[in-house]
């Protein structure tokens, strides 16, 4: 097994308008693939306690969730995980939410759809929304570049 700093956790939320992607934010977190041959993970978020209602109704649908997980660099891009909640354990100034799940390959044909999703669902219209996905898809090509391989 592999353990990995959690830097970053977003859930696709279905509601009557579609999905839409709620960023959680972290106090802590970890990230572990099992190594199993089955690109299996646990992913352990530590949250301020506000959000434990938030988590306990999520759990107790028992449905998956798609989780997109931001690891060891805010910078790298999300990887996207199809998983269940384990366990919500109460801590003193915090919880501490347990995901397993499967990643998934990435698919780099929605993802200008997701991020204008994204966009729009934090209220941006017009130019500003204009301007805001232009930026946005300007980062992701920089990090893309950043990371391939030099020829």
């Amino acid at each position: 097994m592999k353990t990995f700093r959690l830097v970053g956790l977003t859930i696709e939320v279905q509601g009557e308008n579609g999905a839409r992607l709620e960023e959680i934010p972290l106090s802590d977190g970890l990230i572990i693939n099992k190594e199993d041959g089955e690109n299996h993970w646990m992913i352990e978020a530590l949250l301020q306690k506000e959000h434990r209602s938030y988590f306990e109704t999520l759990s107790q649908k028992k449905n998956e969730l798609h989780i997109y997980v931001t690891i060891s660099k805010k910078t790298n891009k999300p990887a996207e995980i199809v998983a269940k909640i384990k366990s919500i354990m109460v801590l003193e100034e915090h919880i501490s939410v347990l995901f397993e799940g499967r990643m998934l390959a990435r698919k780099a044909k929605n993802e200008p759809e997701k991020l204008l999703e994204d966009l729009l669902t934090k209220g941006l219209h017009g130019e500003d929304l204009k301007k805001a996905f232009k930026q946005k898809l300007k980062e992701q090509r920089e990090l893309n570049v950043k990371k391939s391989p030099q020829t």
